[in-house]
């Protein structure tokens, strides 16, 4: 098996309390048999009620988590890449001396033969994107064989990162769990110029179940939005070319539309204690539009990993 200790492979997660330990279990041995060192990220109170249960993850708890915004003590996704930073320097590491990631903590990673190379030669420079299959019980886990036809989740759940990428995230929103961290993630890659790379091959597992989502997603819809916006705003009129000319009228006439739309979607009308039910639907069907974009570049520009014998 591939094996090469001199390059630290360090993932980061945050387990939740009071889920099936066996199976957690399960799920944190498949990622350490792929050589990860795996730290969970938690709120002081969680951190303490994983005291013990799992000796090989190394927990850190951190001050603040998102629980005004999530209704649930979840961890800020620039925590997780804080901790990452760190650890690498612990190790005595430059960051791009690592390969770093975040994962979902019901994600189930399988044994695919050559995923450590794989991994060590795609990573340097870039960003893996792992979308997931899933499948319909905790006995599939272990027991699952590709049928080549698999559906891979429009989102991802995990992602492995050269570390000196790792400057490209800085403060956000965006949560462990919450809507739309991992589109902001690869999105934010992407607009910096990042390599990206999509391991679309079922290495990822992970059990059904129904996702529920509150007003919250209206938050994280907007943040997203913002965030782009913002991003882009930073390279906005700094080039004559022509190319940047169009991209620039085109920023403008986005940042325009939407600031347009929001006002109209949040703000309440003459007479009325809520905003106007159709600029609420035209809020929501610019945001599912903004999405199906977000979707399509992030896709269309990833490279496609080839994993052998998946």
């Amino acid at each position: 098996m591939f094996d090469d200790q001199s390059i630290p492979m360090i993932l980061t997660t945050s387990l939740v309390p009071g889920c099936d330990e066996v199976l957690q279990r399960t799920k944190i041995e498949s990622w350490q048999k792929l050589g990860f060192e795996v730290i969970s990220v938690n709120g002081a109170k969680e951190a303490k009620a994983l005291e013990g249960l799992y000796p090989s993850v190394k927990i850190a708890v951190i001050e603040k988590t998102a629980e005004r915004i999530a209704g649930k003590p979840v961890p800020y996704i620039h925590d997780l890449v804080k901790v990452l930073r760190n650890r690498c320097a612990e190790h005595n590491k430059a960051l791009n001396q690592c390969i770093v990631g975040i994962i979902n903590s019901d994600i189930y990673l399988r044994p695919v033969p050559n995923l450590p190379e794989i991994i060590h030669t795609q990573t340097p420079g870039a960003i893996i994107l792992g979308p997931r299959v899933d499948v319909n019980d905790v006995s599939d886990l272990e027991t699952y064989c590709s049928s080549g036809s698999e559906t891979y989740s429009v989102g991802y759940d995990y992602f492995l990162i050269s570390g000196e990428l790792l400057d490209d995230f800085d403060e956000s929103p965006f949560a462990m769990g919450m809507p739309f961290w991992d589109y902001w993630l690869p999105l934010v890659a992407l607009l910096n110029g990042r390599t990206l790379r999509s391991l679309n091959a079922p290495v990822a597992l992970h059990v059904n179940h129904k996702t529920q989502w509150d007003d919250s997603v209206y938050f994280f819809f907007h943040s997203l939005v913002s965030y782009v916006i913002e991003l882009c705003k930073k390279t906005a009129g700094h080039d004559e070319s022509a190319s940047s000319r169009q991209f620039d009228f085109l920023f403008e006439a986005l940042s325009h539309i939407y600031r347009h739309v929001f006002t109209q979607g949040t703000t309440p009308g003459e007479n009325l204690s809520a905003p106007d039910p159709a600029c609420i639907s035209t809020l929501a069907d610019f945001y599912d539009r903004f999405q199906e974009i977000i979707v399509h570049q992030i896709k269309s520009r990833a490279e496609t990993i080839t994993v052998p014998e998946a």
